[in-house]
């Protein structure tokens, strides 16, 4: 019987380390995306389409001058791209996502090689991720972009690890042009400056890159002050607390918006801060360990503290639970228990939302940032000096 379970497990192991293995899994997962490529839901149709219409009735970069979308610059030049292309546009979109998505599994391979020092990592990174229930909605289903800032960050996140400052804080400029939820990387690197890891005036490249990035709509016709205020303008486009998204403001969904997201955004500051002062002290060692652990927790616990969250804003989160997962085997009901919470809210932004409750989501929510906190300050315990 021993023998018969040792054989059992070398064939596993040889399984799991076999690249063919993996390589099938990102044949298969490109298979799968195709089959949604031609799939038109809600995002597209009343969104994405709209915008690549006007560009198209307004002159192509000319519509830039305009203020028809409530993406950033950076995301409608792929658009007019798009629609100067001869091809269906919802193909383009859905493509040009998916290739972010392997660029984001490449950069979370890299990070975990950090460990390992095995190029295997990278494939085994390329096919999982891709096949993540959220990741594979978002892109092939939804005609969603998360991957594009998603990808940026990891980068940037590699490169701090990797002690290459400019490019570090180069990709995280990038990744803000595309999106605000680049923030939820801010507390890692907030403590990566408090701790001397990298030079404050690095971070004035981030402003720079957006500048850079709304320069072409600018000289389109676009007004600057507008332009700059953009993602304010946004954070009031749908003001609405949480929208499917198991936070802490589910409790509040009749409270005002102007007061309790104002008391969420300087409560997460306050968070920020708090943390960043306490992990500044050089009596705590950080190991590249200590980092993917206070990662995760960040990508976690911000998105249940800021006001304004939706569905997808957990995609950070899922993407790099599976580097918590390949540090830390044993500890893989936490990714898992976001995995599940993130897809949760996914399949109740559809026609479930009014038969699945937010509470059994937020609870286990919850439960997760309990246990990844407490894993993460004990492990400080143990690398005190």
């Amino acid at each position: 019987m021993e023998k018969e379970l040792i054989h059992k497990q070398s064939s596993l192991s040889f399984f799991l380390l076999n690249k063919y293995f993996w390589a099938a899994c990102v044949v298969l997962g490109l298979i799968v995306k195709a089959y949604f490529l031609p799939v038109k839901t809600g995002d597209y149709v009343v969104y994405l389409k709209p915008w690549i219409d006007f560009i198209k009735t307004h002159g192509y970069f000319s519509a830039l001058k305009y203020d028809f979308s409530n993406y950033t610059p950076a995301y409608l030049y792929f658009l007019t791209l798009v629609a100067k292309i001869p091809i269906e546009p919802v193909f383009a979109i859905k493509i040009f996502s998916i290739a972010f998505e392997f660029l984001a599994a490449y950069f979370l391979g890299k990070i975990v090689c950090l460990k390992y020092h095995n190029s295997l990592i990278i494939l085994i990174s390329l096919a999982v991720i891709p096949w993540l229930p959220t990741v594979m909605l978002n892109s092939s289903y939804l005609s969603q972009c998360d991957a594009i800032y998603a990808s940026f960050v990891m980068g940037s996140i590699f490169y701090a690890l990797k002690k290459r400052p400019f490019l570090s804080v180069l990709f995280l400029g990038i990744a803000f042009a595309f999106k605000m939820q680049a923030v939820f990387v801010l507390p890692f690197f907030f403590v990566f400056l408090l701790r001397k890891e990298i030079k404050w005036y690095y971070f004035f490249i981030v402003p720079a890159v957006y500048l850079v990035s709304i320069l072409p709509a600018w000289f389109n016709g676009r007004s600057f002050v507008e332009l700059i205020s953009l993602y304010f303008s946004q954070a009031d486009y749908y003001r609405l607390l949480t929208m499917n998204f198991p936070n802490i403001y589910i409790w509040f969904s009749g409270a005002d918006f102007d007061t309790f997201s104002l008391a969420g955004i300087l409560f997460t500051v306050l968070l920020t801060l708090v943390a960043g002062f306490w992990l500044r002290t050089p009596k705590i060692t950080f190991t590249l360990e200590t980092w993917i652990k206070f990662l995760f927790l960040s990508f976690i616990v911000v998105p249940f503290v800021l006001p304004g969250m939706h569905e997808r804003y957990m995609y950070l989160g899922d993407i790099f639970g599976l580097a918590y997962l390949m540090f830390f085997p044993k500890k893989w009901y936490l990714p898992f228990g976001i995995l599940l919470v993130s897809t949760y809210s996914y399949i109740r932004c559809s026609r479930f939302s009014e038969v699945l409750p937010m509470q059994p989501a937020f609870f286990l929510y919850l439960l997760v940032i309990l246990l990844t906190f407490y894993d993460f300050v004990e492990s400080l315990k143990f690398s005190r000096k």
